[in-house]
């Protein structure tokens, strides 16, 4: 009986999804650059991967982003001109990123759909 309920919880398990996870390389809307998502502790960080402009390659946008839910909340940084703002991101299926900072509290947003590259 032990092994019947067993493989019972087994085979429940397997049909099961996976947890979606942002970790990644992602194009940003415009084409001009990639960031790689990773895992940093128990949340995210991006990096710009690859740019356009050579000089921007290694720098933090994405700081720390905290799952809630089907989002992620954290901080993203502008990284051509250093600005910081409150962020978050969710997933739009497993190939797009909805990716938006907020200013003034949250009260002003702005964002953009990023597309998986690997």
């Amino acid at each position: 009986m032990k092994c019947l309920a067993v493989a019972a919880a087994l085979f429940a398990n397997f049909g099961a999804p996976a947890i979606a996870n942002p970790a990644g390389e992602w194009r940003i809307a415009d084409g001009t650059a990639n960031v790689a998502i990773r895992p940093c502790g128990a949340n995210y960080c991006g990096y710009v991967s690859w740019a356009k402009d050579a000089d921007m390659v290694g720098r933090p946008v994405l700081i720390s982003m905290k799952p809630s839910g089907k989002t992620w909340a954290g901080s993203i940084l502008n990284a051509r001109d250093g600005q910081k703002y409150t962020g978050r991101m969710s997933l739009r299926g497993e190939e797009l990123l909805q990716v938006e900072g907020c200013v003034l509290g949250g009260m002003i947003c702005g964002g953009q759909q990023w597309s998986r590259v690997r």
